[in-house]
């Protein structure tokens, strides 16, 4: 892994690109301005681990360029399988179920490509809501929804394979 100040990424950070993506739709100049210098941009060689299965869930991450794949362990150990969407792109957000749940990482997070992400710690993230509440509840709306659209898929998939959970 490697990170890079702003004014150093060799990626286009480019606001006009960045509202693009679904987690940034909305927010003002200076939202986004502000999480790209106080998170931290990381990039990552194709194949590198970005998480890992049971490590403390103290940051989300989004995808500014490249993808991310989350895998599992099969039930013998044996191997890793695709968990959840096939992978992660382009604005989108990875991590922050955990992170807000307070759990540790249900997955391995593994870049498919050669990846640039903001990482987003919780301070950060607190950071934000004090400065930018406005644009906070937008993040928030645009997290959520991504949320509700992977529970959506998760859901399909389990009526295709006729799975019910229990209570």
């Amino acid at each position: 892994m490697e990170t890079f100040s702003v004014t150093q990424c060799p990626y286009d950070l480019s606001l006009a690109r960045l509202k693009t993506g679904s987690i940034f739709g909305a927010l003002s100049d200076g939202a986004i301005e502000f999480l790209l210098s106080e998170g931290a941009l990381e990039a990552y060689r194709s194949e590198e681990i970005v998480f890992s299965l049971g490590d403390q869930a103290d940051s989300f991450y989004v995808v500014l360029h490249g993808s991310i794949g989350l895998f599992k362990q099969t039930k013998d150990k044996s191997t890793f399988i695709p968990f959840g969407e096939a992978s992660i792109e382009f604005g989108d957000a990875v991590g922050y179920t955990t992170m807000i749940a307070l759990d540790p990482r249900a997955a391995d997070a593994r870049a498919i490509t050669t990846s640039l992400l903001l990482k987003v710690d919780s301070y950060t993230f607190g950071k934000f809501h004090d400065e930018f509440a406005f644009d906070f509840g937008i993040l928030i709306l645009n997290l959520s929804r991504d949320i509700a659209r992977k529970f959506r898929l998760l859901s399909d998939a389990m009526a295709e394979a006729d799975l019910s959970v229990k209570s």
